[in-house]
């Protein structure tokens, strides 16, 4: 029944004009084309036309991709379709039947982060919290959250936890215990140990994200979508980013996977289903933005933590953030996935032979980013004074047709063969899509 409500609310919307993305009153950074700031044209061009190929052979319903360079705009397109299918469930049977359907994906389109909320949100509210003096990375957690303690978890620093090395697990299906978000942060103090040393692995871990954004509640007062808004969107001018979209705005969401509880796909309500039992707002999972908004913040971080006469971290903080915090032997004995990137505060930097592949990348050993399960990405190359974003919804209809590995592939193989040149790009060698 709310699929048919949607739908039907979806062509009285177009019927009225009313169905449009959402529009800028002006660009918030300017463009320019790719020659005036020295990028290669033709592999601007050959990104996108890759990535449609891509798309068209069902790695994605459909993109968003944007490129940043010197503080403007070089492109910023939309590719394939936001929605292709829609799914009616048997009453009785209860089987799902998958019916193709078009929904044109607009430059302009919402996206769900999805790990990207562990940088974009927890991290930089972290950091804001340092820059004020409320938050000492070398402090244990339990100084600030003292039940956090409990077995033996008295020595986890707030650093462990946003390097990915507290010895938490990776990951736990809280949704399927708990529907109260204090049961599931009693759980995290009560239930868990710590599975490897403190600092000796790095484990990618949701779990650690998880209390960085209980963390920023409990020294600021502030649940971390008003934090974050207060902090960060809202001085940024990140009009359409944030956790919980209003009714109007999940109608211009991407879907991602079909929700029974919900009758249809969850468009503008978070896929991750441990943030869904958080009340959508937790630190590993739950934001949503468009790529424009995204260059916002990008810029702001090329601007050293400043953008349109609006600070949000120190330049020292930036600068720090930055740098590498973990030996080899934590990398190689942790998660495989990210062998071939540094650990940095909260972000993931370029390996020293600088390899772009499968997990996107830029051409320097300065450029840092992040990926997110539902198919986006996010890269940074200070050295170059670029970015390049790319936002797809690559688990609609069914996470198992998405080939997150071939669009970030063709998007930033490209990007960076524009802005070095092709003979300087260390491509990876292609291996199994993940």
């Amino acid at each position: 029944m709310m699929q048919k409500i949607g739908i039907l609310l979806a062509v009285w919307l177009c019927s009225t004009g009313l169905f449009l993305a959402p529009a800028f009153a002006a660009e918030p950074l300017p463009w320019a084309n790719p020659w005036d700031v020295g990028m290669d044209y033709e592999y601007v061009n050959r990104a996108f036309s890759e990535l449609a190929k891509e798309i068209q052979s069902g790695a994605a319903p459909g993109a968003v991709g944007l490129v940043l360079k010197e503080g403007k705009i070089i492109a910023r397109r939309a590719v394939g379709q936001a929605q292709t299918h829609l799914a009616l469930q048997n009453n009785e049977s209860h089987e799902i039947t998958y019916v193709p359907y078009s929904g044109r994906m607009l430059e302009d389109t919402l996206f769900d982060l999805a790990s990207l909320t562990k940088m974009i949100a927890t991290t930089t509210s972290i950091l804001i919290l340092v820059d004020q003096g409320q938050i000492d990375l070398d402090k244990t957690v339990a100084s600030y959250i003292p039940a956090f303690a409990a077995r033996a978890k008295d020595k986890v620093t707030v650093r462990h936890l946003i390097t990915h090395t507290s010895g938490l697990p990776s990951w736990f299906p809280f949704y399927q215990i708990y529907i109260d978000r204090e049961e599931v942060f009693r759980s995290l103090d009560e239930d868990f140990a710590l599975e490897t040393p403190p600092g000796a692995v790095r484990v990618y871990s949701d779990l650690g994200f998880i209390v960085l954004g209980r963390l920023v509640e409990v020294v600021s007062g502030k649940r971390l979508d008003r934090f974050a808004q207060e902090y960060i969107f809202g001085p940024l001018g990140m009009t359409h980013t944030g956790f919980l979209p209003s009714l109007p705005a999940r109608y211009l969401a991407a879907p991602t996977e079909l929700d029974p509880g919900r009758d249809g796909f969850l468009k503008g309500i978070v896929h991750d289903e441990n943030s869904r039992a958080l009340s959508g707002v937790s630190g590993h999972a739950g934001l949503f933005s468009t790529a424009t908004d995204l260059a916002l913040f990008a810029q702001m971080l090329l601007n050293k933590g400043e953008l349109h006469g609006r600070r949000i971290l120190k330049e020292a903080t930036v600068q720090a953030m930055l740098k590498s915090q973990l030996p080899q032997s934590a990398i190689d004995k942790g998660s495989a996935f990210l062998r071939n990137r540094k650990q940095l505060i909260g972000w993931w930097g370029m390996d020293d032979k600088i390899t772009i592949g499968a997990d996107g990348g830029l051409p320097s050993q300065t450029a840092f980013g992040h990926t997110g399960f539902t198919g986006t990405s996010f890269y940074v190359d200070p050295e170059h004074n670029a970015a390049a974003i790319l936002l797809s919804n690559a688990i609609h209809p069914k996470r198992e047709d998405a080939n997150r590995s071939a669009l970030r592939r063709a998007f930033y193989v490209n990007i960076s063969k524009a802005l070095v040149g092709s003979a300087t790009v260390n491509v990876e060698p292609e291996y199994q899509a993940k």
